[in-house]
């Protein structure tokens, strides 16, 4: 369970880096 979540946490963080490199992390939320 933690070990999915994790792998879902990576993607999704990678998927952030990828799309919105130049908009700062607090723009998301």
């Amino acid at each position: 369970m933690k070990q999915r979540m994790r792998k879902i946490l990576k993607s999704m963080f990678e998927n952030y880096c990828k799309t919105f490199k130049d908009v700062p992390p607090g723009a998301m939320f």
